[in-house]
């Protein structure tokens, strides 16, 4: 689930079958306990346990998979921009930090391997400012109330987050070879990877069976 959830068609699925069960279901919810940002009551019962959504959403995500072969991405020689958000950006973290991480991941999920560094800065900046739009500039930071779910920090985007993170993800895209300004001297049915075989992941070990 930790890895759906950076990617949007993925999530639109898992909230649909969600929803069939339980109408009033909010993604938001689960978004944030899956997180840490917010606690599970005991009412809720299975409606946020990652494990049992999974199940219910399981057929419904491998036909998509079949449709659009992203889910594994890595072990088909097809890459998105979201498969560099895997990890977070350790300066600047909040208990909002993840939530909102994952957010920018899916506003850019559908973007494909390679791009060059000046676009991966337009489309993040162009992500971050869609989904800043109603926030409240701290100068600092930035608030966003439906990020909020109590806690220290809640709800709070750091500027410095933000800007470690663009620069974590310029340098993971040169790292992998994602940058087009060094792969476009290969062929891109080959290998997005600097010196790699067709098959090899973002790691550069075969198959990405890392990711």
């Amino acid at each position: 689930m930790g890895q759906l959830i950076l990617e949007e068609r993925s999530c639109e699925v898992i909230e649909t079958c969600a929803k069939k069960f339980y109408p009033d279901w909010d993604f938001n919810r689960f978004e944030a306990i899956q997180c840490n940002a917010a606690d599970a009551s005991p009412e809720d019962g299975n409606r946020y346990d990652a494990s049992y959504i999974f199940h219910i959403a399981g057929p419904a995500l491998d036909n998509l998979d079949r449709e659009i072969p992203f889910l594994f991405p890595l072990e088909r020689g097809k890459h998105y921009l979201w498969e560099l958000f895997t990890e977070l950006p350790k300066s600047g973290g909040s208990r909002s930090s993840r939530q909102f991480w994952n957010r920018l991941s899916r506003a850019m999920s559908s973007i494909e391997l390679p791009i060059t560094t000046d676009e991966l800065v337009a489309d993040f900046e162009q992500a971050s400012l869609a989904l800043l739009d109603r926030s409240v500039d701290l100068g600092d930071r930035f608030y966003l109330p439906e990020l909020d779910y109590g806690g220290w920090n809640g709800g709070f985007v750091t500027k410095d987050f933000l800007i470690e993170g663009l620069r974590m993800l310029a340098a993971k895209l040169e790292a992998t070879g994602g940058d087009r300004k060094k792969s476009e001297k290969t062929d891109r049915t080959e290998t997005i990877t600097e010196g790699g075989n067709k098959d090899e992941g973002v790691s550069g070990q075969e198959n990405g069976a890392d990711l």
